[in-house]
């Protein structure tokens, strides 16, 4: 009994390798475009066959890609502005994307503004025009060269902050958010949002429904998850916006307090949230990342906690009695989470080297400097 299943059990294991290998490459193909990038990763180890075809150079571009590396702004020698640079995330090698974007009908002045998923968010002027008032934005694929001209909107408003929201295996479409300011009497609040959809190619806009407590930090973090935005505020929370422009929740952060260091980033399908804890000093003394296992309920579990002086002190910017947030300021920032892995990358120093923090061998590693 024992022999005939196993040989009844053989048969169908022969049959379904039959059906599998009947498919051809460019369904293989359109089947694993469908799968995060990291169950792509794994099945590169199928089979030699399926390793090259997922390999492939042209294969490559329909296929979700683990983190390859960054784009930078960098001041240039020739001009007056700063140009865009692709560094890989092993700090060598040529570039894996060239960052010079030439194929974008307007290529002369170009501004990166966010990135989401691959793709770009750019504001970018003629090589005559002075005044960033007369810009055009588009949205592009670097590594595909294809590119998405956004609709003009109204130049009068001067200040707005731009997020690109992109999640390529629920839809094909993206959408840009554009907060803007209204500089009244007292501090500067966000009045609105105005959400763009290339699905529609039409705006929606929202004026007067975030709170004018919310403040916006200049560098706005913001995170694509379920279909809305999350960007940390000044306030110990996270504010949820949806694709038609709603704010539809607002999530308290783990760490109360001091909020100046706080980043948020999508790991592994969940949101992540990283900062420094001080003591009642006022003295950094350690880094704290949290995970939302629990989005619904909103719960937060902590799932790593390290010495401050050993994430930034191995580059010799940690001194006992020195790292303050004032001083921390000044010489770390945050670059991103990895998104498959357990990795945290940023910058020290002036010189802006960038550096990796393994969560799993608590190891930093300098990777290059910017």
């Amino acid at each position: 009994m024992n022999l005939l299943l196993g040989m009844v059990k053989g048969r169908r294991s022969k049959r379904r390798r039959c059906s599998a290998a009947n498919l051809t490459d460019d369904l293989v193909v359109e089947i694993l475009s469908r799968l995060p990038a990291r169950s792509v990763c794994r099945f590169k180890c199928v089979s030699t066959t399926w390793r090259d075809l997922i390999s492939h150079p042209v294969h490559r571009m329909k296929l979700p890609q683990t983190l390859a590396g960054f784009f930078t702004k960098h001041d240039s020698e020739t001009v007056l502005w700063s140009v865009p640079h692709f560094t890989n995330v092993s700090g060598t090698g040529l570039p894996f994307v060239s960052p010079s974007l030439d194929f974008l009908p307007v290529h002369k002045r170009i501004f990166l503004l966010d990135s989401c998923n691959g793709l770009l968010l750019c504001s970018c002027c003629a090589a005559g025009e002075l005044d960033m008032i007369y810009y055009h934005q588009f949205v592009c694929n670097p590594t595909t060269k294809e590119w998405v001209a956004l609709p003009d909107h109204n130049q009068a408003e001067k200040w707005r902050c731009s997020c690109l929201g992109f999640n390529p295996t629920m839809a094909p479409h993206f959408y840009v958010f554009e907060f803007f300011k209204d500089f009244g009497p007292l501090a500067p609040s966000v009045v609105g949002v105005e959400v763009y959809s290339s699905e529609t190619g039409e705006r929606v806009r929202k004026e007067h429904e975030l709170d004018n407590d919310f403040s916006l930090p200049d560098r706005l973090p913001g995170v694509f998850f379920n279909d809305c935005l999350h960007y940390l505020t000044h306030k110990p929370s996270i504010v949820v916006v949806d694709t038609e422009g709603e704010v539809c929740r607002n999530i308290p952060v783990p760490v109360p307090g001091e909020q100046w260091f706080g980043f948020i980033q999508l790991s592994q399908g969940r949101l992540h949230y990283a900062n420094f804890e001080a003591d009642h000093e006022d003295e950094v003394v350690r880094l704290v990342v949290y995970v939302l296992e629990d989005y619904d309920k909103q719960e937060w579990t902590l799932k790593h906690t390290a010495e401050a002086s050993h994430v930034v002190g191995s580059h010799g910017l940690y001194e006992p009695g020195w790292v303050s947030y004032i001083n921390l300021a000044e010489k770390f920032e945050w670059v991103a989470i990895h998104p498959d892995c357990n990795m945290i990358f940023y910058t020290v120093e002036w010189d802006k080297t960038l550096m990796s923090y393994d969560i799993d061998r608590r190891q930093v590693q300098e990777i290059c400097t910017l």
